[in-house]
């Protein structure tokens, strides 16, 4: 009678041996999954760590190779203006200008247009050209590849290079150019215009077929 009380008494204080060995074990084993669901964790949280580390290496390598260094600013449609040494306005656009900081006086320009105006009361002659660079300081247009100028008084020339002195109204070039006018038809190796745009100086060797005066 005593050893069913002793029994039941060690069992209702969880001191029976068997069911406390169970009872190690089930801990032992939670103890276990505790364990590797930490190692799981751990090991993701480093993949995640390292995939960002690679997302934002790989995006500051594009970003190095996009940018330009020597960029300082870009203008999209730009408009410059001033005024010649007589006091008549000039205006120049392009359909894009970039200064660079290793010359911040000069801008590259694409798509540069020149309006001027060779005397007081005359229409609009233009210069148009490819490419092109402006010193904004002095005044001077360079443009290159394609420059195509029309005057008001029926001058058109085509060349790949003109420097316009802007203030003073001149231009020179050191490469071929060709002009069809009331003259007639003149090509050089090498040219100047000068006298408010009016006189042409053809360099270097030149023909010409001209046209008599009527």
């Amino acid at each position: 009678m005593n050893a069913p009380a002793t029994h039941q008494a060690s069992e209702a204080l969880g001191l029976w041996e068997p069911r406390r060995t169970l009872t190690l074990e089930a801990a032992r084993k939670h103890s276990s999954r505790i364990r590797f669901i930490r190692l799981c964790l751990i090991m993701l949280a480093m993949l995640l760590v390292a995939a960002l580390v690679w997302e934002f290496t790989q995006r500051g390598t594009a970003s190095d190779f996009e940018d330009n260094p020597s960029e300082s600013v870009k203008m999209v449609n730009p408009r410059y203006s001033g005024r010649t040494e007589d006091g008549l306005p000039f205006y120049l656009t392009a359909k894009e200008a970039i200064r660079t900081t290793a010359d911040e006086t000069t801008v590259s320009l694409i798509n540069p247009v020149l309006e001027f105006f060779r005397e007081e009361g005359a229409k609009k002659s233009l210069v148009i050209a490819e490419t092109g660079t402006y010193d904004n300081i002095n005044k001077i247009l360079n443009l290159r590849s394609d420059v195509d100028l029309n005057t008001d008084d029926g001058y058109d020339c085509d060349t790949t290079h003109a420097r316009i002195y802007t203030k003073t109204k001149t231009i020179e070039g050191d490469e071929p150019i060709s002009c069809v006018g009331p003259f007639g038809t003149v090509n050089g190796n090498a040219y100047e215009i000068l006298d408010n745009y009016k006189t042409f100086v053809f360099k270097n060797q030149m023909s010409a077929v001209l046209e008599p005066e009527k």
